[in-house]
């Protein structure tokens, strides 16, 4: 029988290069790290816990174009692997008993 850890897929996935990004500032990183990545996993973030100073309106642009260009694409990949994984046949394995 074949047995797939979603943790280790997860991690499999994330180390892949074509998930890779650009190198971030500091700025780009908060915006992705503490807000777009806790979004993206359905956490509420609230205005008053957003750090305005943490980062700059050039970061925002930095995102903006991360996102057109990695995770929009990476989103339509990651939704045709989950696809692919929810639609596999179960394998069926015969226990040999000694």
């Amino acid at each position: 029988m074949v047995t797939v850890s979603v943790k280790q897929l997860i991690e499999a996935i994330e180390d892949a290069d074509v998930y890779k990004f650009p190198d971030m500032t500091e700025g780009t990183d908060y915006l992705y790290n503490g807000l777009y990545k806790r979004l993206s996993y359905g956490e509420n973030v609230r205005l008053s816990e957003i750090d305005y100073d943490s980062f700059e309106l050039d970061d925002i642009d930095t995102m903006r174009e991360i996102y057109t260009d990695v995770l929009e694409c990476n989103e339509i990949k990651t939704n045709s692997l989950a696809h692919t994984l929810r639609n596999m046949t179960p394998a069926v394995a015969a226990a040999a008993f000694v």
